[in-house]
Formats: C-alpha cells, structure tokens, sequence
C-alpha cells in the first residue's frame, strides 16, 4: 500500500512539472512595452536568452527591444506580426528555431547561426544583418543600413523577397554568399562589398551597376577573390591583402586604387580592366607573376597617373583614353604579337620601367587631340601603325625616329616628322585626308614590299611643310609606283633604289640646288603625264654642264638634259613628259598616229629672265613607232603655234638603253618632240569659219558653240591628250556640252564643217 501511494505521489509530481513546463514554454505580447517588461506579456517577460519557448507579437503590439537577444529552440518560432522595434543598439541572436510572421523588425542586428531559420514576410529594416547558417531563406522586404555580413552558409532571396542595401552600406562577405531563388537583390543605392577570410568567388553582391567601394583583407596574400561576372567599381578598389583575380572578367574602376601588403591583381588572356576616373591613383599597379590581360584601359582626367610596378603582357589592347600611363621600376609592359596600343588623348612613358615591343604589335592614333609620339613607336616589333582622327588637322608629332614593318595607314590626320626619320618597310595605305608634315631634317625611306596605286600627301600649308632631306624608294613587287598626291621639295638626296615615283595634278617634285638624284635608270625615274600635270623641277647653272631630269611617262623611261649657256640666267627648270604627239602641242589631233615619230612630247618650261639653253631628250626603243628612223630625226620645237623643222642628225646611243638627240641655242620653251626628217609635224587645222563664239569660258557646268554659218557641223569634245570625250553632229551651227562632270583643267573643241571638211579648235576652261 505505501509503496502503491508513492509511486502516485511521484507521478502527480511529473504530471505538475510538465504542465508547469508547457504553461512557460511560449510567450506572447499582450500589450505594446519594452522586452524586458512584464506588462508586456501580461505578467512573465523572456529573458534575454530565450530557450526552448516560442515568441509572439500580435498584430497591433510594438514590442522595443530594449536588451540584446538570443533565441534558441529547434521546435521553437519567434512570430512577429506587430512590430518589434530598438531605441537602442540591441539585436537579436536566432541560433535554432525559426523566424515567422508578416510584420514589421526594426533592430540593430539580427543574426542566425547555427539552426536558425525564416519563413518571415514582413518587412526587415536592419542596421546589421548576419548569417552563418547552412542555408536561410528569406522571403521579406530586408533594408539593410550598415552591414549585410555573409558569415558562412547561404542567404537565398526566395520569392517575394527584396534586399536593398541602403547608402553607403557594407556587404562583408567570409564564408557565405547569397543567391537568387525568385526573389530581388535590389541595388539602387551607393553600397561596398568587402571580402575577408580564405579564397572564394564572387557572387551577386558585385552585379550591379551602383557598387560603390570594393575592400580585400584576406587571411594573406595567397588567398583569392576571383571576380564571377563583369563589375562596375565606382568608387575605389582598395586591397589591404589578397589577390584579386580578374578571371577572364572585365573589371572597370573609377576611383582610386590601393594595393598594399604585397597585394596583387591576377589576370589571363580574356580579362579587361578599366580605369576610369580622374586624378592619380595612390599606388601602382601590381600584377601577379604571369598575369596576361587582353584591355588594359587608362582614362584617368585631369592629368591623372596610372603607374604600372608589375609585369604585365598585353594580348589584345592599351587604351589610352586619357591620363599618362608610367611604366615604373619593376614594372615591364610586354605587347603580344598582334596586340594595338590605341592613342586617344593618353600618352605611354617609361620612368626607370621597359617596354617589350619584340613582337609584332600595332600603334593607333585617333580621336581629337594632338598627340607626341613615345615609346609605343620605338620597339623593334613595331608592326601596322593607323592614324585616323576625327579631325583632319590633328596630328602625331614623332619624337624619334621609327621602323614601320608592316601597314602605315595614314587614314585621317596628319604625322609631323618633326625631323625625325621613317622607314617604312611593309605597305602604305593613305586618303587624302592623311598627310604627312615633311621637314627639311627629315628622310622617309619607302622601303616597300609592295605598293598599289598608292599616294602620299604632303602638308601643303608651307613649303617647309613638304620638304624632306631625303626621299628613298627600294620598293618590291612588279613595276612599283608610288604616286606623290602634293608636291614635294626634297632637299639633300631623291634616291631610287627600286620603283618611280609618279607626279598628278600639278604636283611638282622639286629638287633644291644642293640636292642630288641618285640611282636612277630606265627602270626607276620620275613618272610624269602631261603638260597640266606635275613636274620634275630642278635648279640649272649657267654655263655648267647638262643637268638630267630623269623623267619619263608611264610606258617607258624619256629622260631629258638641259644647259644654260655663259651668260644666260641661271635658276630652275621644270620638265614633264607625255605620251603622244599632239598636233598643236598641247591639243589637237594625234600625230604619233601616223607619223613617224617618237612617241613623247617633253615639256620644257622656266622661270627665269634670260633662255639660251642647250636640250638633249632621251627614249627607248619602245617609244619609236610608224617605222621611226633614229638615224635620221631631229628634235622639232612647237612654237609661233607650229612645230618647226630642222635639219636631222643621228641619235647617240646612250645609257640606259635610251637613243639621245639634241638641239642648241634653244631661247624659248615650249612642247619639244622628235621626229624623222621627212615628217614635219603639222597642225591639222585650216579654215576659213569666221563669227565662231563659246561661251561661258571659262565654264563650270556647260559650254555652248555657236557658228554663224548655216552649214552642217560635226562637234569634238578632247582632252590636252587629244582624246575624244564627246563627238555629236548638229544640222544647225549650235551646240551645248554638258562638261559638270569633267575634271579642272583645259580642254578643246574641234569644229569640222561637214560639207568641206574644213575644222578649227577653240579652247576652253573647265573651273
């Protein structure tokens, strides 16, 4: 019996504690109050430290936190539905158990470790936000002030959920990270991320377009902060340790950037850096060992600095927008084959650094602002270099000479040789809008692979602008030509090596007294084509022996010789040579077509006061047609608008492969050819029409030809070459070209009476 009513005590006692226990295992606000206040919750407040019991706040209840607290029950929940609120710096420790309800936590701190869970839908609004749980999901609207701390696990921002980092606010992250399950990582605010602890890789806390401040305090310098996206920086990058690992991602900054301790940026072949800002950065650059980046870009304003203290190999692209990119002591910047370095309004210097420039890597100028050429022009892999600005007018001033192996493109802009030298030793391409800025110090060598109806342009604001010390061609390919698109003054050597040089549009090739030719053959001389167009000028002495122009066209080489007699005006004559014999000289019919001539007008012309000139012209056999007879030709002068006749004389055979005839005492200049005794060139124009008018002369769109006669007439549009443009037949005596599409220059139309056969040639000038 007495053992039977123990046994009933001791269950009666158990029974007792348990319900004790559940009647104390949950709390729950029945009037708005502090934590820590009785009255609160209706008789018992929790303590700070809150194990195994549940927490509710009802809808319409303020509870203040008025003391830091840790919740922790793995059955357990804490449910706001009111608000739970701090005055002061409390926050709230959620190691087991789960967070729930819909209201509102405005608290210093809220952390979950260990177990802890949420499920809560309300609104967060946090100074600081902690979590080293494995996995937390959050499904609330989370604002968070100073510190969103990823300690360890994962923060997933499930659906309904938006995280805003308010100004100026702190991601830290260590061992955690947080993802996307449906919900928004909203970033609309200026907020820095800052990386501690062992190695990891980047996560949706960089993927915004606001970041602000980056930070790296990593255990040491052998721990990694690899970049998993494209980042924005748009304050600094500041790393007290660590390396900073770019993999194949394209970082851009805009503020300043600090690398201390040993700290460094590792990169590889795919990766991009952008440095955007203004002003000098605080420290130099620092690569890892090793590091290959494909852009580098510099565009520091306000002459900004960027130093480099590292090995860097460029694969793809400088770009030097703006600012001054320095190569430092330590630091070697290698280019890659086939990289560029783009100039924009950055310039490239070494200050105690290198530069590798053994492969082939390119140069590019553009932009609008002037720029003085540095070491990107000076390594010896200096391949393709372009200029093509947006202006006409900027320029590239060269500050030492330069080696160009591969494409000069002269596309827009100007280079100043500066007096300095260039060899090029691959191709040129150029516009009319890419000039060169000659000086009288300065040699451009066209040691060419190959050309193809390639021009050079010089710059025509002064004489000085188009001069050169020395112009040397040694170009390959067949025949190689370069064309020169503005006149050159060439002032101690014009040395043909291999290739010609071809004038146009009234380009003169002006050799000063002082200067000589050297090199010149049948194969390599001054290329010219016509009376209008440019010419070979140099400098005659009196009384000294033949000066050579070694001029031809572009059929065959036609040397010509001139001698001014004692007493004669010494000063500079200008040669041409043209293809064909034209009846009035310079226009009219073809007389090399029948005639037996040779087939070359030469030009002779003269600025001086006083002409009394001795003149050899030179051919070669494949200018002689229509059976010409060397033996017996002479050189016919057109003048008092007629070839002349003299007597004949045999040919000399000369050098290179050329036949010579001469003629003395020659006091005026004008068209010279040579032609056989028994052929006197003739001007087939005999007629007796009177009252002829054309007008507008000189005329810009059309030309109308008025014969006052009632006859039939046949109408002959020509060049000065004598080739026919238009020919029309009219049955009345007026007719009307169209000539907007032609050229400037002087052209001619030959007026043949039908009916007797009968012509005259009036000229005219096209504006």
């Amino acid at each position: 019996m007495k053992k039977q009513l123990l046994n009933l005590k001791t269950a009666a006692l158990a029974l007792g504690l348990f319900f004790s226990t559940a009647a104390n295992a949950a709390f729950t606000a029945v009037t708005s109050g502090n934590w820590s206040s009785a009255a609160t919750w209706g008789g018992i407040a929790p303590t700070a430290t809150v194990s195994n019991q549940d927490i509710t706040i009802p809808s319409g209840i303020t509870v203040t936190l008025d003391a830091d607290v840790t919740f922790a029950g793995l059955l357990n929940s804490f449910a706001v539905n009111g608000t739970l609120s701090n005055t002061t710096g409390n926050g709230i420790t959620i190691t087991q158990g789960a967070l729930t309800g819909n209201g509102n936590i405005s608290v210093n701190r809220l952390s979950f470790s260990t177990l802890g869970t949420s499920s809560f839908s309300g609104n967060l609004n946090l100074k600081k936000f902690v979590n080293s749980t494995t996995v937390l999901g959050i499904a609330a609207m989370v604002n968070v002030s100073d510190t969103l701390e990823l300690a360890g696990g994962n923060i997933i921002l499930n659906t309904n959920a938006n995280l805003t980092m308010l100004s100026n606010s702190t991601i830290k992250v260590n061992n955690g990270s947080m993802t996307i399950g449906g919900g928004i990582f909203n970033s609309g605010n200026a907020y820095n991320v800052m990386y501690v602890g062992t190695s990891k890789t980047t996560g949706i806390e960089l993927n915004t377009a606001t970041l602000q401040h980056m930070y790296l305090n990593m255990n040491n310098n052998n721990q990694t902060v690899t970049l998993n996206s494209n980042i924005t920086v748009n304050g600094n990058v500041n790393s007290q340790s660590g390396k900073l690992t770019l993999n194949g991602m394209h970082l851009t900054t805009k503020g300043d950037i600090t690398l201390g301790g040993g700290s460094t940026i590792n990169s590889d072949a795919s990766s991009m850096m952008t440095i955007e800002g203004s002003g000098s950065l605080s420290n130099m650059l620092m690569f890892d060992a090793g590091s290959i980046i494909n852009t580098l870009t510099i565009n520091r304003t306000t002459s900004g600095m960027v130093k480099l203290g590292s090995t860097l190999v460029v694969d793809g692209k400088v770009n030097l927008m703006e600012g001054a990119f320095s190569i430092e002591s330590g630091g070697m910047l290698t280019m890659a084959s086939s990289s560029t370095v783009h100039i924009e309004k950055g310039t490239l210097a070494v200050n105690t650094g290198s530069f590798n420039g053994i492969s082939a890597y390119n140069v590019e100028y553009m932009g609008s602002t002037d720029a003085t050429s540095g070491i990107e022009l000076n390594a010896s892999g200096l391949n393709n270099v372009w200029v093509n600005y947006s202006n006409n007018n900027n320029k590239v001033t060269l500050s030492n000479d330069i080696n160009v192996a591969g494409n000069l493109k002269m596309q827009t802009g100007k280079i100043d040789m500066n007096g300095k030298n260039m060899f090029l030793n691959g191709t040129i391409s150029s516009s009319t809008n890419g000039i060169f800025i000659g000086n009288s110090s300065s040699e451009m060598h066209l040691n060419l692979s190959s050309v193809t109806n390639d021009t050079i342009y010089f710059d025509n604001a002064s004489a000085g602008n188009q001069t050169l010390s020395k112009f040397r061609l040694n170009m390959g390919g067949t025949n190689p030509v370069i064309h020169l698109g503005s006149k050159l003054i060439v002032s101690n050597e014009l040395s043909f090596v291999k290739g010609q040089v071809a004038l146009s549009s009234n380009n003169d090739l002006e050799i000063m007294p002082a200067a000589t030719i050297t090199g010149y053959d049948d194969t390599k001389y001054v290329v010219t084509s016509g009376n209008t167009n440019g010419a070979l000028v140099m400098n005659v002495n009196a009384g000294s022996s033949y000066v050579t122009f070694p001029v031809g066209t572009n059929s065959n080489y036609s040397p010509a010789f001139v001698q001014q007699a004692s007493g004669a005006s010494s000063g500079n004559f200008n040669v041409r040579a043209m293809n064909t014999v034209l009846s009035g000289g310079t226009y009219g019919p073809v007389n090399s077509n029948t005639l037996k001539v040779v087939n070359k007008t030469w030009f002779v012309n003269s600025g001086v006061s006083s002409i009394n000139a001795n003149l050899k012209f030179g051919w070669v056999a494949a200018a002689e047609v229509n059976g010409f007879d060397r033996t017996n030709a002479y050189v016919s002068h057109y003048t008092s608008n007629a070839w002349d006749v003299i007597s004949g004389s045999s040919a000399t055979v000369s050098p290179n492969n050329t036949f010579e005839l001469s003629r003395s005492g020659v006091t005026s200049l004008s068209p010279f050819a040579v032609t056989e005794v028994g052929e006197p060139l003739k001007i087939n124009e005999i007629s007796n029409l009177t009252g002829i008018e054309l007008y507008p002369n000189p005329s810009k769109d059309a030309v109308t030809v008025k014969v006052n006669a009632n006859d039939n007439f046949k109408y002959e549009l020509t060049d000065i070459t004598g080739r026919t443009i238009l020919t029309t037949s009219n049955a009345n005596s007026l007719n009307k070209f169209d000539v907007s599409n032609l050229k400037t220059g002087y052209y001619f139309i030959k007026i043949t009476n039908v009916d007797d056969n009968k012509t005259i040639t009036k000229r005219f000038v096209k504006e």
